[in-house]
């Protein structure tokens, strides 16, 4: 038994409907939710769950991935009765996402979207007490501004408590125009951060659901960049006064800075530079005092997702690898130096999920030692002769030059 302790499922990134390479993934999507997710909430005594952002893959998802979605909040409120913490991502439509949510939330699915509605806390009656569940989704700076001084300009007349001055970090810097800088990520979720936790009741514990890039967190190659400019990222500080820190975007399971401020990582690996990671749901265990303990639960995911190394030939003929990985999702990367005809065909028929082909082997030949600089100096003409020359290992003929000089000055006149 886990004794006097509160016991809450971190996970976040679930991208439903996200397509990889051409093909749905809502089956295997659906595969680890309804059978690995449902079974973790029974037999682990999952008291609360915080869904850190990135539900769907993009604002409009397709009618499958909302039908997924649907079942699985409604199997939480009606069957299971474990109340569900959830925050948009940057890939989820914000104010579609919130459909519902005040009817939701009566049923135990909490939703918060957009900034406006995320500027108090909840406060979640646990086995053992409260905790105050603090709701920062991801939202450009802007607009969490907006929100935040809306709210102080409505709510100061009643409760004088909370001033601009308390969530405006003062500037120290002798050049800086004004104290916020509205554009600036890191800035604008401390000022959130700080106006939610001056709300939390004194001696209550705390939890933060956030979705946003944390300084020094390791990206796996799948996630989007969340702004221009690199000003996106957010300090670890932002979050340190929380007991616990739930967050999305990054789909690495890793912490930031401290235990108790972490990415649960995303439940499926969304691209072959995640081939290495070991994705998990993340288990918190928190004592009356507000002290956590952390433990991973693995994903049992329907498919791996692997990069094959090798020559075509050995990767067609190994029956070994063909029998571990025949319905995996395949990277094959080849070594070959010489063109390979047909390839993703024959690949297919030993490794029936084969979603993509790399040629390593080609780049180590001639074209690799010319050096960027000679590319730029090239016109498209010169650019092609040499490609040709490289693949055929010898010059054009003339005749083949003069048909190609042809194919060029009608491509030209054209443009």
């Amino acid at each position: 038994g886990k004794g006097d302790k509160m016991r809450f499922l971190h996970t976040a990134d679930w991208h439903l409907g996200r397509i990889f390479y051409g093909q749905y993934l809502t089956g295997d999507q659906a595969h680890v939710l309804e059978h690995q997710f449902f079974n973790i909430l029974k037999d682990e005594n999952i008291d609360g769950i915080l869904l850190a952002g990135d539900i769907f893959d993009r604002a409009v998802p397709p009618i499958e991935a909302i039908e997924l979605w649907d079942s699985i909040i409604t199997r939480l409120a009606m069957d299971y009765k474990v109340p569900l913490f959830v925050v948009s991502g940057n890939h989820d439509g914000a104010e579609r996402l919130e459909v519902g949510r005040s009817m939701l939330g009566q049923s135990g699915i909490h939703i918060w979207g957009s900034p406006h509605h995320a500027l108090k806390p909840f406060e979640f009656e646990g086995t053992d007490g409260k905790v105050a569940i603090c709701p920062m989704p991801f939202s450009e700076p802007r607009r969490i501004g907006e929100a935040l001084f809306a709210d102080v300009e409505s709510t100061n007349t009643e409760t004088a408590n909370i001033e601009i001055a308390d969530i405006v970090t003062p500037c120290y810097e002798q050049n800086c125009e004004s104290a916020l800088n509205l554009h600036n990520y890191d800035q604008m979720y401390q000022a959130w951060s700080n106006y939610l936790y001056k709300q939390v009741p004194k001696g209550m514990r705390s939890i933060a659901i956030s979705h946003a890039f944390v300084m020094g967190g390791e990206v796996g190659g799948s996630e989007r960049t969340l702004s221009v400019g690199g000003s996106e990222q957010v300090n670890p500080q932002v979050f340190k006064d929380f007991h616990y820190t739930a967050l999305g975007h990054l789909h690495g399971p890793q912490r930031m800075g401290a235990d108790h401020i972490r990415y649960s990582g995303s439940p499926l690996k969304y691209s072959f530079d995640e081939h290495m990671q070991k994705k998990s749901f993340t288990i918190i265990d928190m004592d009356t005092k507000g002290n956590v303990d952390i433990s991973t639960i693995p994903v049992e995911a329907k498919r791996d997702v692997v990069i094959l190394e090798g020559y075509f030939e050995d990767l067609l003929n190994d029956k070994v690898l063909q029998a571990k990985h025949r319905d995996e999702y395949v990277q094959a990367r080849l070594l070959d130096t010489m063109p390979i005809m047909d390839g993703m065909a024959k690949l297919r028929q030993v490794y029936h999920r084969c979603m993509t082909i790399d040629l390593v082997g080609r780049v180590a030949g001639p074209i690799a030692d010319m050096g960027e600089a000679i590319f730029k100096e090239l016109n498209e003409r010169d650019l092609f002769n040499q490609f040709a020359e490289t693949v055929w290992k010898e010059p054009l003929t003339e005749k083949e030059q003069q048909y190609i000089n042809s194919v060029w000055d009608r491509i030209l006149k054209e443009d």
